[in-house]
């Protein structure tokens, strides 16, 4: 994919190229996390919030394996403490997440999944940047 960016479409910078690849292998957690928000409060019966961070939790996994791979190619093989650190900047971004979710729905009367999807939207930039210059690049293999 970066060299379809690069060579076809002519995106140089490595930092615009893996900001591009972020949000397009972001894709996968973010169905995986939507869906599961859906699937636990619509039809389990949850509270929406509790459904957040449960699907959030989810996605955490598929998020950290998908980047690590795919968007950063990171052979850092210090699972524990890289995996660790984006677990804590994941966690902020779900605070993050979860006052804006709240926010929206209980304030402004917005549906909660148009919540999720503008706190998703507002959090993405800082994600990645948190995850490309401390979770990968501190840890780089």
């Amino acid at each position: 994919m970066y060299n379809i960016l690069e060579n076809v479409i002519g995106i140089k910078s490595l930092l615009w190229r893996q900001f591009i690849v972020y949000g397009v292998v972001a894709l996968i957690p973010t169905a995986v996390d939507f869906a599961l928000l859906y699937f636990l409060t619509e039809f389990i019966g949850f509270y929406y919030m509790y459904s957040l961070v449960v699907a959030f939790i989810c996605a955490l996994f598929v998020s950290y394996l998908s980047q690590k791979n795919l968007t950063f190619k990171n052979g850092c093989r210090r699972y524990a403490p890289q995996f660790s650190v984006f677990c804590l900047i994941s966690l902020a971004a779900l605070s993050l997440n979860a006052l804006i979710v709240f926010g929206l729905t209980e304030y402004l009367g917005l549906w909660y999944m148009f919540g999720k999807v503008a706190a998703t939207a507002l959090v993405y930039i800082g994600n990645f940047l948190a995850h490309k210059y401390v979770t990968f690049e501190k840890f780089a293999g």
